[in-house]
């Protein structure tokens, strides 16, 4: 009966630190577990507004196209459905949607004040399309150098990238401003196509 008490009173102790180990380590487990998912949804929600972000990207030059063909280029007789009013209602839309990425980056992110001119110079440059409309002009930026257009594609890689960071998907911001720079220049106005390569390489044999 000593002999059961005191190897009791021995393996007690050791039954408690290895009954405490294990609820550490389960609620250090449980921790882990939550701060992950955690981490996966906020970038499946980063990877979701960079989308949108983008949209909105494609949304700017369609009204913007269209505006100015309906203003300027071939004028409101030659499009039929379309109208001043409903540009503008694209382009507030727009606006307002550009404006809850705003919000959610400002909320969600430590922004820094290099970050936060890039946001803000973006902005003011995508308020430009409703305000030629309103005003019942163009927006003139007939070339891809234009000072305000070339503003506008060297700040949305810069944009998007604040979006889902400065890592991974995000790459470098300014390779990114630059080479969309370069798929958007004027230079390429200038290729003849596929078929003009076909027809080199036929006559090159």
């Amino acid at each position: 009966m000593t002999t059961l008490l005191e190897y009791t009173i021995i393996e007690i102790p050791k039954l408690t630190s290895s009954v405490v180990l294990l609820a550490l380590a389960w609620f250090v487990g449980q921790r882990l577990t939550v701060a992950w998912n955690l981490r996966q949804k906020q970038k499946e929600n980063d990877l979701a507004t960079a989308r949108d972000f983008h949209a909105l990207y494609g949304e700017f030059f369609a009204i913007w196209k269209l505006w100015n063909y309906y203003v300027r280029d071939v004028g409101a007789k030659s499009l039929e459905g379309a109208s001043r009013w409903a540009l503008l209602v694209r382009a507030c839309e727009a606006e307002a949607k550009l404006e809850t990425t705003f919000v959610r980056l400002a909320c969600e992110q430590r922004l820094k004040p290099d970050d936060i001119a890039v946001l803000g110079h973006f902005r003011q440059v995508y308020q430009q399309l409703r305000q030629a409309i309103r005003d019942n002009r163009p927006l003139a930026w007939d070339s891809a150098t234009h000072a305000d257009y070339l503003l506008f594609k060297t700040l949305a890689p810069q944009v998007a990238s604040l979006i889902v960071g400065e890592s991974g998907l995000a790459g470098d911001r300014d390779v990114a401003a630059s080479v969309l720079v370069e798929i958007t220049s004027n230079k390429w106005e200038n290729w003849a196509g596929p078929s003009a390569h076909k027809t080199a390489a036929i006559t090159e044999r």
